[in-house]
């Protein structure tokens, strides 16, 4: 059985090589952006023709099998493998990549004498975004003063040519364990957006934020230039709704306690 990721976007072909005693494969590391296609060639001796497969491991743990050795050419969905067999060579290509595939990508093979491993290729994501002038709000949650957002949006990713930093690389040098990075435009919404979120009521207190989210941008996620709001969700719908009915009561007892005075005094 074979298995596979989702893939998004346009094309680029990265390819290198480097050996081990036994198995031929591609390099230990690739970045590749959103759309990229990606390369990997593995030779083999031909005592493991028919044993060479590709594997897939992600996070150190979870593994998929996804080709063994073919004849001809094979392909699942955006996954593809072909044979050479002459010059022994077994490669599996990538389309149009996107985070879900960071992941190590590994060609082995097995004989009486035991497992032969390639050098695994960790296939890292990046994320390339243009200059833009982004929005920047700050949310506050509407049930707590102690847990605040920062959302930066409606900026656009840049064209190949344009080299900017990845927001996900700066997003790892500014965020620890306690914040968290979501990019919206990767889930199919029409502009891009990262988000941030912290146990404190102002992210002016947090000197991180303090920085460009992304090069040039000029934008930092301090109060003086955002806009304050509560979360636009379900939750900031409920609590609104609590604070209307709580003022409709507070109202009908204050009618009721000028009613019943302006009746004492008569």
């Amino acid at each position: 059985k074979h298995y596979t990721l989702p893939l998004l976007g346009m094309v680029i072909l990265q390819i290198c090589c480097t050996k081990t005693d036994d198995l031929h494969q591609s390099c230990p590391a690739l970045s590749i952006q959103q759309g990229d296609q990606s390369f990997f060639c593995c030779n083999f001796p031909e005592t493991l023709m028919s044993s060479v497969t590709w594997i897939r491991q992600k996070n150190g743990r979870h593994t998929f099998h996804l080709f063994l050795y073919p004849s001809g050419k094979r392909q699942n969905r955006r996954l593809k493998a072909s044979t050479l067999k002459k010059e022994r060579k077994f490669s599996l290509y990538l389309f149009s990549a996107e985070i879900t595939d960071t992941a190590q990508h590994l060609c082995l093979a097995y004989s009486a004498q035991g497992l032969s491993f390639g050098r695994a290729s960790v296939l890292k994501f990046t994320l390339k975004l243009k200059n833009g002038d982004p929005v920047v709000y700050l949310l506050l949650g509407p049930w707590s003063n102690t847990l605040s957002s920062c959302l930066y949006t409606d900026f656009t990713l840049n064209s190949q040519e344009d080299r900017t930093k990845s927001v996900f690389h700066i997003a790892r040098k500014l965020f620890s364990s306690n914040k968290s990075v979501l990019n919206r435009g990767m889930f199919g919404g029409k502009r891009n957006g990262m988000t941030g979120w912290w146990r404190s009521k102002d992210f002016e207190q947090i000197s991180t934020f303090e920085q460009e989210f992304y090069p040039n941008s000029k934008v930092s996620c301090m109060g003086k230039l955002v806009r304050r709001r509560f979360g636009t969700d379900y939750a900031l719908n409920t609590d609104l709704s609590k604070k209307g009915f709580s003022l409709l009561g507070l109202l009908m007892s204050s009618f009721q306690i000028m009613v019943t005075l302006r009746a004492t005094n008569q």
